[in-house]
Order: structure tokens, then sequence, then C-alpha cells
């Protein structure tokens, strides 16, 4: 460890993943095959109550302030036991923020109502609406917008806080107005449209069938607050040179530490971010995003950084032990201020890629 600083001990936020099956097939998303087959590291796994419970001792969960689970390869409200284990961190902890990322496509509308009662004042759910009907299943594939907004809508009459992250590609970026006008008149309370880094400068972006046959394209946004490119061209990062100097210059200012976070994965590996969770698996070379040179790069550096630290496990000890026994990571500093770090820290914990 480098001086004397530490991880945290006193977390106070708390992302999970409950789960790594998802009905979607979103083309971007790392767990299928450019919206096609999914790979072959998806386990389909999922984290029990009883599991959880055995996890996260109510002691921890009433010092929490946040609570969510977003997810790197599967939706949080596919997990069979969501509710329940929401239900049990609300009542653990009446006042933290809870909160839920998703397609919203799953489950039936008496499910939505129950949740909003678990999550009450302080939760909130964020639902993935990537334009109207048509344009949003572009993207979102394998989910249905209006059972989508038939969810949310009873969310909403049941009490709970709803809003929504929104996607910005070519086709649906005219529609950003209308769109925004639509849901807020539904009760959702903001609307964020958000430029998505997943093209990486690529002008096109082809989504594939399960039999690997090119279906169509999507195409990055052209309106400027829409765009958003790396500061130098994929090309420059294969500089052996360039990249160095890259990394050296970079300072990372590590959003797990100012926020005391933690990442559970849905197979209880503990870890510092999603981002790095995202490339703890075993992902095959010939599985990765071929096209996108960063996200390879990001990747393989990350798993020579995981290798030399200590990466706890749930299924060892609950948080509370781990936490106490400072088993977390005891020389992750050197991967962010040190000769070696780590390029997934600098992608999303420095304004090195993008400003």
């Amino acid at each position: 460890m480098t001086g004397s600083r530490s991880y945290p001990t006193d977390i106070k936020s708390v992302h999970i993943e409950l789960t790594d099956k998802c009905q979607a097939a979103c083309p971007m998303c790392a767990r299928n095959h450019s919206g096609g087959a999914v790979r072959s590291f998806i386990k389909n796994s999922e984290i029990s109550f009883e599991d959880f419970k055995k996890w996260f001792p109510v002691t921890f969960l009433a010092n929490l302030n946040n609570f969510y689970s977003c997810g790197n390869y599967g939706d949080p409200v596919f997990a069979t036991d969501c509710l329940e284990i929401y239900d049990y961190v609300r009542q653990a902890n009446p006042t933290a923020r809870l909160g839920i990322h998703t397609n919203g496509s799953l489950r039936k509308p008496v499910w939505w109502k129950k949740l909003a009662s678990v999550l009450g004042d302080n939760g909130e759910v964020i639902f993935a609406i990537d334009g109207f009907k048509g344009k949003h299943e572009l993207y979102r594939r394998n989910t249905s917008f209006d059972k989508i907004i038939e969810n949310m809508v009873a969310f909403i009459q049941a009490g709970g806080t709803a809003r929504v992250d929104s996607l910005i590609f070519a086709h649906n970026e005219h529609d950003v107005e209308e769109l925004e006008k639509f849901l807020l008149g539904l009760g959702v309370k903001s609307v964020n449209f958000k430029a998505t880094t997943r093209f990486y400068s690529l002008p096109e972006f082809e989504v594939l069938n399960k039999d690997n046959i090119k279906e169509y394209s999507l195409y990055p946004a052209t309106k400027i607050e829409f765009v958003k490119k790396p500061n130098a061209t994929l090309e420059k990062f294969l500089d052996k040179d360039f990249l160095q100097n890259f990394v050296d210059t970079a300072v990372i200012t590590p959003k797990c530490i100012s926020k005391k976070e933690l990442y559970i994965d849905p197979h209880g590996n503990v870890l510092p971010c999603c981002y790095v969770g995202s490339d703890f698996l075993e992902i095959p070379l010939e599985e990765r995003m071929v096209l996108h040179t960063l996200r390879n790069l990001t990747v393989e550096n990350s798993k020579q950084m995981l290798s030399k630290i200590t990466v706890p496990n749930l299924k060892d000890n609950d948080v509370e032990v781990i936490l106490s026994n400072d088993q977390l990571w005891n020389d992750i500093y050197e991967f962010w201020d040190g000769k070696n770090k780590c390029l997934t820290c600098i992608k999303n914990c420095s304004t090195s890629v993008y400003d």
C-alpha cells in the first residue's frame, strides 16, 4: 500500500448487480455479439435473497446513503428476488436512496406497484427509453415500448418516482423535445438525454442477428450536444509511445473513493466499481469488442491489475468481515498514481479520454 492510504471502510454506497440475466439484446452491450448471440462468459447467475441476507448484515445496510442496481450485463428486475432484496434493504435503512436502472420491459404492472411501495419516498427507478415506439426498439432490442410505458405508469400511479435515461443516436435525435414532453406528461420526474461513448468515433455500428448476419446499422448522433468522441483517435492508442505518455500524464480521481462505494457483481465478487467489474470476467479474446480498440486495451490492462490485487468474494465472508480485515485491494493505489495506472480508471475517473 502506498503510504498509509487504504480503501475506505466506512462504505456509504453500494452498487450491486443482482443478475447477469437480461431479455434485451442491446447491440453495444458486451453481453452479446453486436445484438446477436449471447457471449459465452454470461452465466445467467443471480443473487438470491438468502445469500443477500448472509452477505449484507443489517448493521452494514443501516449506515448506507445509497443502494442501487444498474448492471453491466443484466437487468436487476430479471432477478427472481429483486423485490424481496429491496424490501429487506428498505426495512434495514428507511432513509437511504434506493435506485434501480432497468429497461422496464419485464414483470406485470402489479409488480411495479409493489416496488413503488417498497422504495417509498427515497427511492427511484431509472427507465431506459431511447425514443418512441419503433425507434426505441432499434437499440433496446427484445423490449417493448408499450410494455415499458404500461409498467412505468403503474409504478408512477402507485407513488413511485420515475426518471428516464435516453441514449441518443442519429435515428432519434430529432425526437428529443417531443419525447421529453410526452414522458413528463406521464409523470416522469426528469429525462436525461445521453450521448453514448460506445461508437468510439466509429461512423457506424453494424447490428447482427444470432447467426452473425447483419440486420441494420446504428449511426451516431450529429447534433453537437449529443456527440461524444475521445480526445485521441483509436489508432493513436495503438502507438506504444503515445499510450505510455497518455498513461503517465493522466490524473485519476477515483470516484469509488470519493463516493465511498463498492460494486458487487452477480457472482459475489467485491470490486471498486462496475467498470473494473466488467473487465474482471474471463472474456475470451475472440469475444471482445473487435472494433473497439480502446475497449480491448482497457479490458486487458484491467485484467493485469486485477491479477495483482485481492478481489474478495462474499461467498467467503460477509461484507463487514471483508472491510474489517482490510482485504480490499492492498496495492490498488499503485494503479491510480504510480507507473502502472489502470486504463479503465483513466477512462472513467479522469478527463484524459473524454473532457
